[in-house]
């Protein structure tokens, strides 16, 4: 057997996949969303927004038939193939769970989880398409701000899942959309004057969105809003070797590097004045993974030298268990983000050949594993001496830590299996 990640103790992994069949339910039979530090359910919510981050490691890991059940209870929470919470679409709550059904069908081989995917992907681009941006959701009389169609950078992220569909679908409906989406963005004013892609306040008037702006506090987020877009971008660039996402996507390292980089402790957020706010753990792997495969893409030579930057920051900022704090100097970790900062930190050994990356990524996945299981499951947070500090359960982080049981230690076996590394992708 191959070496993984987190080490040769993977005892832990059975009893995830335990707890998330028999524990982690709420009464209605389906996953639930969190459990309080005593094992209570704290918010019984249906997890399917984020079935994505759960199903496709449980199918691979054996579990079809809890996956398959999970599925016929998630159908009639369904309208027109989207997950509508609280009777309202939102595109938020259906990216992981469109993703999800690609993944599953990917490890499955079930068409009909295809076709709900695209069905699902069609009711968006009919549905919330605004002057070629794809609004936040559907309109709703209780929140004012619905009524401007707000445009996320986020739901860029949505292209790469139209590229995938078209390529398994051959509808070249989904590569249209996907065109249209990307250009409307590249002649945002934001994007035209610092390369980062900035929230749309209003789709539906540019003298409402100037208005609307100057009362938020923040003007652009990197983790998921920028990163994701810049994933849809390499995946449009892939299916049509059209020079213009290159061009895109070079113009937002620019913007990266001028805006968000801060010599490598990398900026979460940008405020109205373009000043970079809240040094993150997110902020940092996610932009290690991104340029990573900005690099890989022979996109731009100067994404890997960045993200060597980005690693060579935080790799002293490490505790002695392995763990990286959420922040520097913190004395609290995240346990999504470590197992996230693991896998980045893989990827950029194999791509760098540096193997101090490659161990502060196994000490990492280590860390995780041995420090973040307590009775009722891997919990939110610890300390640099491994004490919890955040007993919370959040469920789908639970599914999300057995990438380190998936991925291989070694960082070329990574590499060479294609299929893996789209299973561990953080969207």
């Amino acid at each position: 057997m191959t070496a993984v990640l987190c080490g040769e103790d993977l005892g832990w992994v059975e009893r995830v996949l335990d707890r998330c069949e028999t524990r982690y339910l709420n009464d209605a039979g389906i996953l639930a969303t969190a459990l309080d530090g005593e094992g209570r359910l704290s918010d019984p919510t249906p997890l399917l927004a984020d079935f994505g981050d759960v199903l496709p490691f449980m199918s691979r890991l054996g579990r079809t038939g809890f996956v398959d059940r999970q599925m016929a209870l998630a159908r009639p929470l369904l309208s027109d193939a989207l997950y509508a919470q609280g009777g309202r679409l939102r595109l938020f709550d259906n990216h992981d769970w469109l993703l999800g059904l690609l993944e599953l069908h990917a490890v499955t081989g079930d068409r009909s989880l295809l076709d709900l995917a695209a069905e699902g992907a069609r009711t968006l681009i009919r549905r919330f398409f605004v002057d070629d941006l794809l609004t936040d959701g559907t309109a709703y009389w209780k929140d004012p701000r619905s009524w401007l169609s707000p445009a996320s950078p986020f739901n860029g992220g949505y292209i790469e899942l139209w590229i995938e569909l078209h390529e398994l679908t051959g509808d070249a409906v989904f590569l249209e959309a996907s065109q249209r989406l990307a250009a409307r963005w590249n002649r945002t004013p934001g994007f035209q004057s610092h390369g980062v892609l900035e929230k749309v306040f209003s789709a539906r008037s540019a003298t409402l969105n100037r208005l609307a702006g100057r009362g938020a506090r923040m003007r652009a987020l990197l983790f998921k809003d920028n990163t994701n877009f810049v994933w849809s971008l390499l995946a449009l660039h892939g299916a049509t070797q059209d020079p213009a996402w290159p061009r895109m996507i070079q113009r937002w390292i620019e913007g990266f590097r001028d805006h968000f980089l801060n010599g490598g402790q990398v900026w979460l957020w940008l405020d109205r004045a373009m000043q970079g706010r809240d040094v993150s753990l997110k902020a940092a792997f996610s932009s290690i993974d991104l340029l990573c495969d900005i690099h890989a893409a022979g996109v731009s030579d100067n994404a890997l030298p960045i993200a060597r930057m980005v690693a060579d920051s935080w790799l002293p900022l490490a505790w002695s268990n392995g763990l990286f704090p959420e922040h520097p100097g913190g004395r609290r970790d995240h346990l999504d983000a470590n197992v996230d900062m693991a896998v980045a930190l893989l990827k950029l050994a194999g791509l760098t050949g540096h193997q101090p990356y490659a161990d502060a990524a196994a000490r990492a996945a280590e860390g995780v594993v041995r420090h973040h299981e307590g009775p009722h499951g891997l919990v939110m947070a610890v300390d640099p001496d491994g004490q919890v500090v955040d007993p919370r359960i959040i469920v789908k982080y639970q599914a999300l830590a057995l990438k380190l049981a998936l991925a291989p230690r070694a960082a070329d076996d990574l590499w060479a299996d294609r299929t893996l590394m789209t299973l561990l992708r953080d969207r």
